[in-house]
């Protein structure tokens, strides 16, 4: 308590020093101004990321609940104080801005003014802007915390054993069909248990992004993450159009599938079969891995500030995905360490290149397992695993991202949707990823319903294909070039977010703005499905 009523005294003081002065401070005053503000953000963040780590390990703890509300109350009291420093700097004139940028301190701000310059638009008026930041306690975040703690709450029986839905989900991983056909009902069955709760979150969430959009005057539901991305409406569709055109890659790869696991069709169960059996952060202890009751679900790499260390949550079941799970957040403990140099408003990178450290670590796990294994059966099993998790990166999440259309678009549109609305567009966007070689049944139309990103950052999911195509041609370079692109990479890397995407990624030799960009990665994803169909072609289908 003492820290956060520190922290609200500071913010008051910041306020009552420099409101109504932001936009026309001088190069000097401006440079001071940023710096009393970032030390401001190192401290005030700690706080809330404590809280959010530790709801994180046991989300049916009361105390950490009420914690992590608490210490959300106080961000927002202190947010209010706070609301005019963005509308201002929006507001600094072409002409000022060209001042700053001469000065050698205040230029290393002009990312940051930049994008607060692109919002200028979107802004609503002071008060208006105080009313919602003094109002988001109790809105957005609190009904995706419910819905987390409802998700964690989720038990799924079979054979007599309660298993989290964690657990329940890796059973989707054994040999035995049978195994996985009856993971997949117990999990259904699971989560029909509450849907028309989650299912009512889900509407009232969607409803309060388009009250958002028609405030601000976005143009679609997903123009908002598009501007927070650093990245236009248009290049975002020329990628969803590109990853669409090619869902026979992921066709081709499920007929193979099918081919080896000999079945006459698969279904959602089959998905992840496995077609044979097969320092820094471990020394100081900023990995939580163990499955435990309550725990969230899932995997994250929690950046705190250029100051502090980042943390990584996970749920390490032993199977080879928890590896290469690890390997792909530890990658993004290293791009967070990497960035330390810039100041705390450019340290995060957007989302579509915040998966570019962790699929280029996870790829680099992957190769140099595979480049140790001989068993060419075992090389076939990994490879096909591979090939799924990169489905399940680019196919899948752009899929994701056809869904939240369909559902914002029908939400404006339609009115309140109702659970079967929700599933049935569900299904119509997931199964063209499959074409015939899989079908999903009826009972995955309520399997929407758990995953967290549609509620958490509406219109999220599109970065992981983003990122993906993005880090596959990064690392198809650096296999190019070998030890001298490390430097540019690592380059890459430290500089955060310091730099628009087009512009980082031009650095080390790419054109995201090219129409062939996405296409390269692509043709990597089905020269992997072709190495799979060779390997398969000599492999005895299993009975």
């Amino acid at each position: 308590e003492a820290i956060l009523a520190r922290e609200l005294e500071r913010a008051k003081a910041f306020e009552a020093k420099y409101k109504g002065k932001v936009a026309t401070l001088d190069p000097k005053a401006f440079t001071a101004m940023m710096r009393e503000l970032a030390d401001y953000e190192e401290s005030s963040t700690k706080p809330e990321v404590y809280a959010y780590l530790l709801h994180s390990q046991d989300t049916q703890d009361h105390a950490a609940g009420r914690l992590l509300a608490r210490v959300r109350e106080a961000s927002a009291e202190r947010g209010s104080h706070l609301v005019f420093f963005s509308l201002e700097l929006a507001q600094v004139s072409d002409e000022h801005a060209a001042r700053l940028y001469a000065d050698a301190e205040s230029a290393t701000y002009q990312h940051t003014v930049e994008e607060a310059r692109k919002f200028r638009p979107h802004q609503l008026s002071e008060p208006e802007e105080r009313v919602l930041t003094d109002f988001s306690p109790v809105g957005n975040a609190s009904w995706v915390r419910l819905f987390e703690e409802l998700c964690a709450r989720i038990h799924v029986g079979i054979d007599g054993q309660e298993l989290t839905l964690d657990q329940a989900l890796t059973l989707m991983r054994e040999p035995d069909r049978e195994v996985r056909r009856k993971a997949s009902i117990a999990v259904t069955e699971a989560l029909n248990g509450d849907v028309r709760t989650r299912g009512y979150l889900f509407n009232v969430i969607l409803q309060e992004k388009a009250i958002d959009d028609r405030l601000r005057h976005f143009p679609t539901w997903l123009s908002s993450r598009n501007l927070a991305n650093e990245t236009s409406d248009e290049a975002v569709q020329a990628l969803v159009d590109e990853v669409t055109s090619r869902y026979d890659i992921s066709a081709r790869y499920y007929r193979v599938k099918r081919q080896l696991l000999n079945v006459g069709e698969l279904h959602e169960w089959d998905r992840y079969a496995p077609v044979s059996d097969m320092e820094e952060f471990f020394k100081n202890g900023w990995i939580d891995a163990p499955v435990t009751s309550g725990k969230a679900g899932g995997a994250y790499c929690m950046p705190v500030t250029p100051h502090h260390h980042p943390y990584v949550m996970m749920n390490f079941t032993g199977k080879l995905r928890d590896a290469l799970t690890l390997a792909h957040e530890l990658g993004h403990g290293l791009h967070d360490r990497l960035a330390v140099k810039q100041h705390i408003f450019d340290y995060h990178p957007p989302l579509t290149l915040a998966e570019t450290a962790s699929v280029f670590g996870e790829a680099l796990t992957f190769d140099r397992i595979m480049a140790e294994e001989k068993d060419p059966k075992i090389r076939l099993a990994m490879l096909c695993s591979q090939c799924e998790d990169a489905f399940s990166t680019v196919f899948r999440q752009v899929a994701f991202n056809r869904y939240e259309d369909a559902i914002h678009t029908a939400r404006r549109g339609e009115g309140e949707l109702s659970v079967e609305q929700l599933g049935e567009l569900f299904q119509d966007k997931l199964q063209p990823m499959f074409g015939d070689a899989l079908i999903l049944t009826d009972e995955h139309k309520v399997w929407w319903s758990y995953v967290s990103h549609f509620m958490h950052t509406p219109g999220y999911v599109y970065a992981y294909a983003f990122g993906n195509l993005l880090a596959l041609s990064v690392y198809h370079r650096y296999l190019e070039l070998g030890e001298p692109f490390v430097d540019d990479y690592l380059e890459f890397l430290a500089a955060g977010g310091s730099t628009r995407p087009d512009e980082l990624v031009r650095r080390i030799g790419m054109d995201i703005t090219d129409p062939g960009f996405w296409d390269a990665g692509l043709k990597i994803l089905d020269g992997m499905v072709t190495e799979v169909e060779r390997l398969a072609s000599t492999k005895t289908p299993l009975s």
